[in-house]
């Protein structure tokens, strides 16, 4: 559960729309990919999962609407939070 809390915080800070993202934020997506990716599963069950990759496709979206000063500024956030996320949970490899 504190493994999808986190997973949750993340999301959540990236939700702010998917062609128009900056490197800075298709960097941050990536990462997230590769982060939901790792993940260790138990304790997940699949829908969890595919909540997680829903709101994550929603949030691409969501920036990529945004003007590109914005999406630098939330995204750099985002790889802040993820890197926290990641130092807290261990991945599979």
């Amino acid at each position: 559960m504190k493994k999808l809390a986190l997973s949750v915080v993340l999301l959540s800070l990236s939700s702010f729309a998917m062609a128009d993202l900056s490197a800075t934020c298709q960097t941050y997506f990536d990462s997230i990919d590769e982060y939901i990716k790792d993940m260790p599963t138990a304790g997940l069950t699949a829908e969890q999962l595919e909540m997680m990759k829903s709101g994550l496709e929603q949030s691409k979206q969501q920036v990529a609407a945004m003007p590109t000063d914005t999406q630098e500024s939330a995204c750099k956030q985002g790889i802040e939070a993820l890197k926290q996320a990641q130092a807290a949970t261990p991945t599979k490899k």
